[in-house]
């Protein structure tokens, strides 16, 4: 299942300058590591503001909210979840439909 997650920051987390790098760093390496797994498909930071978004390739609704929620800082960020569907299976309804149609004008 595809999911777009995108989360801005919507309070100062109450950790140190250094550990909030600490916390960045070792998110950034666990999304590399998911995006190894094929878990993350696509990710980036916005620019200039404190947030991002990923786009996630996981088996559940569940699954998604376990692997966002294990991180330090997901108490602190505004997050939106949104499902996707993949542009193949986009493609094929539009053919349905579009077949369906052109049956019926035939009849």
């Amino acid at each position: 299942m595809l999911f777009l997650a995108k989360a801005e920051l919507n309070q100062v987390p109450p950790f140190t300058p250094e550990q909030s790098k600490e916390i960045m760093v070792q998110g950034w390496e666990n999304a590399i590591n998911y995006q190894k797994q094929g878990k993350i498909l696509a990710q980036g930071a916005f620019a200039g503001r404190k947030g991002g978004c990923v786009i996630w390739d996981v088996d559940s609704f569940e699954e998604l909210h376990s692997l966002i929620s294990q991180s330090p800082i997901f108490p602190f960020l505004d997050m939106e979840i949104i499902p996707l569907i993949s542009i193949e299976n986009c493609m094929e309804n539009t053919k349905r439909v579009l077949n369906a149609k052109i049956t019926q004008k035939i009849m």
